[in-house]
């Protein structure tokens, strides 16, 4: 009897197996006995270097005054980085040698401000000359097209306005202004020969409260009186096209080929799927089409988690959505309807505050993380790849070479197909580890270094 029934469970623990599909196993924490090796560095340089004539100079950590990271800008034959002092006053920009850090050449450049992008094969920087007496911000720019490997300026305007970020897009550029008394912006649209096409006066647009904050969350330490001011501005490229500036609760988005503002919605976390955009409103995330035109609506309290990703992958990405406990959850992208959980994740807290799960994508894969667990996971289909415990601080992850760099001052390279840690080091130099065209740079307020290929 005892035999038989040995036989029927295991019978019954064979057919188990055949149904049961297999679920990607957690991927165990590392554990190193001895400290990770400190990556080499192929060349540095030091703020003090670049501005002898500073007290306590420093790299600025936005070139274009946006909140989308550029420490420094890749154009080709040139790194550019921008110095000053502790306020963001005093502000030079410097070309550097991408091979050896040497300073090629550097301009003054009062209150300077470069666009990431290039405009053609240029580089294009804005430096005050006139300021306003009551606030000293400035309000007469000139904005110069420079050969990045020379520093000499290719052509120029003198444009009034009062600047606080400019973005350019191959033969087009996007100035945008905060105007005293705030909330006042206005977005201003030059071709590649900086003659301006079109400007928008935001100030009727039913959601342009929604650009501005009060709490002051600014990259630039621009002299900006107390009251709003815009709200951590970035830039996105979506539906075919349109250049949405993402700012706050608000996003506008502008042509900036035909030179239209095509409106400016409540839109905040802004996502384009491929298909159509998501924006969180309030308690829900709407979907809207690539006219803008709403389409439907998620469950209440259920939002977009913020839509980090590695730039170089474009704007097109997989959204993820949050419950209001910090569950990951799946959404029709036809419907809004919640599907069920995408995987395991909770709210944390710090200092007395709630922190949600956060996200990356990375071509084609997202990443969500808690304080708990790494998942890897197919957004769009749910599918989960691998999970890592106890991920410690992840950091910034970024495609490397076919591999996944968790970006920190603890570097970490994963197998993309298992989560298996295939390598970890230290980063000695600059508070930020980033991926610049092809290259893996240590960079903050003191330093900019190019790493070893780890």
């Amino acid at each position: 009897m005892i035999v038989v029934l040995f036989a029927v469970l295991s019978l019954v623990g064979i057919v188990m197996r055949a149904v049961t599909p297999d679920r990607p196993r957690p991927v165990p924490t590392t554990q190193r006995t001895t400290p990770a090796p400190t990556l080499p560095v192929k060349w540095t340089v030091t703020a003090t270097q670049l501005r002898p004539d500073l007290t306590k100079p420093e790299l600025l950590s936005s070139t274009d005054g946006l909140f989308d990271d550029s420490r420094a800008i890749d154009a080709g034959t040139a790194w550019l980085v921008l110095t000053g002092d502790a306020n963001d006053t005093g502000v030079w920009v410097h070309g550097l040698d991408p091979s050896t850090g040497r300073e090629l050449w550097k301009r003054d450049l009062p209150d300077g401000l470069c666009a990431a992008g290039l405009v053609g094969k240029a580089v294009l920087c804005a430096s005050a000359i006139e300021h306003d007496d009551a606030t000293g911000l400035g309000t007469s720019w000139h904005l110069a097209r420079l050969d990045p490997a020379t520093g000499r300026e290719l052509s120029g305007t003198d444009w009034t306005g009062w600047l606080t970020l400019v973005h350019a897009d191959r033969d087009r550029v996007l100035l945008v202004e905060q105007r005293q008394p705030a909330p006042h912006a206005v977005l201003t649209v030059l071709n590649a020969d900086l003659e301006q096409r079109a400007q928008f006066d935001l100030r009727a647009e039913p959601q342009h409260a929604g650009l501005f904050s009060d709490n002051r969350i600014v990259n630039r330490k621009l002299p900006i009186p107390d009251g709003p001011a815009l709200d951590r501005p970035r830039i996105r490229k979506v539906a075919d096209g349109l250049t949405a500036l993402w700012v706050g609760q608000s996003t506008a988005f502008v042509d900036l080929a035909k030179g239209t503002l095509i409106d400016v919605p409540r839109c905040s976390r802004l996502v384009d799927d491929g298909t159509r955009l998501w924006c969180n409103q309030g308690a829900v995330a709407a979907a809207l089409g690539y006219s803008l035109k709403p389409l439907f609506e998620t469950d209440l309290n259920t939002r977009l988690a913020f839509p980090n990703r590695d730039p170089r992958a474009g704007d097109v990405t997989d959204p993820v959505f949050l419950q209001q406990t910090g569950l990951a959850v799946r959404v029709n992208p036809s419907t809004g309807r919640t599907i069920g959980p995408l995987v395991n994740t909770r709210n944390g807290s710090a200092f007395g505050t709630t922190t949600s799960p956060q996200t990356a994508y990375l071509r084609g894969v997202t990443l969500v993380w808690d304080s708990s667990t790494l998942f890897a996971v197919k957004a769009r289909t749910g599918e989960l790849l691998w999970q890592l415990k106890d991920p410690g601080t992840v950091g910034d992850p970024w495609n490397w070479k076919g591999r996944i760099l968790l970006a920190h001052r603890n570097l970490r390279i994963l197998d993309p197909a298992s989560g298996r840690v295939v390598s970890a080091y230290r980063q000695g130099r600059g508070l930020y580890t980033e991926v610049l065209g092809d290259a893996l740079i240590a960079v903050g307020p003191d330093e900019l270094a190019l790493l070893v290929d780890p």
